[in-house]
């Protein structure tokens, strides 16, 4: 079985959590590839897409956008979804955002889940560091790895269902 895992971020925590889900596949014998979006051109050899983006401003990142676009116009394996953000002050998680919505929609996605994320104040840009003051968001790592590892055993569990004598 051959995996892509792509995601987009700015600061490393999204990629982290593809490394992550990438170990678990790996375990189970999954051949895999973690690239970032605009690497990504042809997504026929694999029998899994995971696309992933952190979430600024309640948006995804613009090069996510971008792989959605060029996926939706290609055949494409069965995909799934993932956003990753910082916790609010008010202990929720990012909303799904509009984003993750149409990746869904156009890509008839199996699933999109949304994982808290890490943020590290010291690590922003100036403009970053302004939108943040006034976000209602928390510095902190809030990476749930084990409902990163269960989302990805999960993953596994479909695809392994769909095989032929599995």
């Amino acid at each position: 079985m051959k995996i892509l895992v792509s995601t987009a971020g700015r600061h490393g925590a999204t990629a982290s959590l593809a490394q992550e889900m990438a170990r678990v596949f790996q375990h189970e014998g999954a051949d895999v590839d973690v690239r970032t979006p605009d690497s990504v051109d042809d997504v026929s050899r694999y029998d899994a897409l995971i696309i992933g983006s952190a979430v600024y401003s309640g948006r995804w990142l613009p090069v996510a956008n971008k792989l959605v676009n060029r996926v939706s116009g290609m055949e494409h394996p069965p995909v799934w979804l993932f956003s990753c953000g910082p916790l609010h002050s008010s202990n929720r998680p990012v909303n799904d955002t509009s984003d993750a919505a149409h990746a869904v929609s156009v890509l008839t996605a199996i699933s999109h889940r949304t994982f808290t994320g890490k943020l590290d104040a010291e690590r922003l840009s100036v403009g970053e560091r302004q939108i943040f003051a006034s976000s209602g968001a928390v510095a902190g790592d809030f990476r749930d790895w084990v409902l990163v590892c269960n989302w990805a055993r999960e993953i596994l569990a479909c695809l392994t269902a769909k095989k032929p004598g599995a």
